[in-house]
């Protein structure tokens, strides 16, 4: 699809093609081989991708939320799993901070995270915690001029390589009628107490594994809270429905680098005295495919432009989670298909495409999470609008 960009954002995409061919298809298979991405992360912010919607006074580019939409779905043609650095610097803990942080922790944390200096850990999921956040346990208690954090959190990606957990704890009394959720900024050098469990044995994803993380007594600076007391949920909404459009971008990318391959595949293929291209169900249900990629990409950059002017209804980034997702687990199903049983076997990247969008629908929030939060803003559910 030839879409209508600006100079700017021609740019930013020509760079990540050339970055995406040069620095990620390489480390593709060094990950699948379970070695550490960290030194990646580097070359990452001198393309500048780790702060792309941040001010130039924190070391960003300056650019725009559909500039990054963009510059995500064309690395994440060559290598997915290393994309999720670049959504979570960006989504999870550069849009919380403009938002919530004080112009003095903006100053302190922004430039090192879009150096690509200081790596982060988003830690709010817990065992019992997933979707349903009023199930947190873990909790943060003043004691004179720090919080003192303890609890365990699951599936917390790259806790290996973070230098600070942007972490999520009940800050109210245990017998208040309704949970008070706060944001830390928790950052291994200035506190003990936190170890991490083995790393998570995951289908997909291996270039950005996850772990659990243990709070013992953690002690943390008051001035280390961010936004209020009570602002958490606030505050991961704030980064996750950023993420959301970002996740979209990247399925869309994923789903893109399937089709990539089935045609390629399919122009090669030698079957009964014809190209396997030149049937018409191989050419009906590509041509499907990329239409419904296309749309959703057309969708997502829409949802981007909306965190652009400032929309925070957040519907359309909840549409984008809810459907793009689970087209591209269908669109790499079907292009896997094409390709027989080569597509299940490791000679073609189908399969490593096929178990990475699996996990797409559930992180971010999952495919029914959208849906429950669409249809509050349509008046279905709680207070009508």
């Amino acid at each position: 699809m030839k879409l209508r960009m600006t100079d700017e954002e021609e740019l930013l995409v020509n760079a990540c093609e050339e970055y995406g061919q040069r620095v990620l298809d390489p480390w593709v298979e060094r990950v699948e081989a379970g070695e550490n991405p960290k030194e990646v992360f580097l070359s990452m912010a001198e393309l500048g991708v780790l702060g792309v919607a941040a001010g130039e006074e924190y070391g960003g580019m300056g650019g725009s939320w559909r500039m990054l939409a963009l510059a995500i779905e064309k690395l994440a043609e060559h290598n997915e799993a290393l994309c999720e650095y670049i959504y979570m610097a960006n989504c999870n803990f550069i849009f919380p901070l403009l938002k919530y942080g004080t112009e003095q922790q903006k100053r302190d944390w922004i430039p090192g995270i879009i150096s690509g200096e200081t790596l982060g850990a988003m830690s709010l999921t817990e065992p019992a915690a997933g979707s349903d956040n009023n199930m947190m346990e873990t909790t943060a208690v003043l004691d004179g001029d720090e919080y003192v954090i303890n609890g365990q959190k699951c599936f917390i990606t790259d806790a290996e390589n973070a230098e600070f957990f942007l972490t999520f704890a009940v800050t109210s009394p245990a017998d208040a009628p309704k949970k008070e959720i706060s944001a830390f900024m928790v950052f291994k050098n200035q506190s003990e107490g936190i170890t991490l469990g083995a790393a998570d044995k995951s289908m997909g994803m291996r270039g950005a594994p996850t772990y659990p993380v243990y709070y013992d007594n953690v002690r943390v600076p008051k001035e280390n809270l961010v936004g209020n007391l009570g602002d958490g949920f606030k505050v991961a909404m704030w980064g996750l429905n950023g993420g959301r459009v970002s996740v979209g971008a990247m399925v869309c990318g994923i789903a893109q680098h399937a089709i990539d391959i089935a045609v390629e595949y399919a122009l090669s293929r030698d079957m009964f005295g014809k190209k396997l291209s030149d049937f018409q169900n191989t050419q009906f249900v590509l041509a499907e495919c990329q239409a419904k990629i296309d749309a959703m990409f057309i969708m997502t950059l829409e949802a981007a432009a909306s965190l652009d002017v400032g929309n925070d209804d957040f519907a359309l980034c909840s549409e984008v989670k809810m459907i793009a997702p689970e087209i591209a687990n269908e669109v790499v199903y079907k292009c896997s298909q094409l390709l027989g049983g080569y597509g299940y076997t490791t000679e073609y990247p189908m399969e490593r495409l096929y178990r990475n969008a699996r996990i797409c629908t559930i992180f971010e929030g999952a495919t029914e999470v959208q849906k429950h939060a669409i249809a509050k803003v349509m008046g279905l559910r709680g207070k009508k609008k």
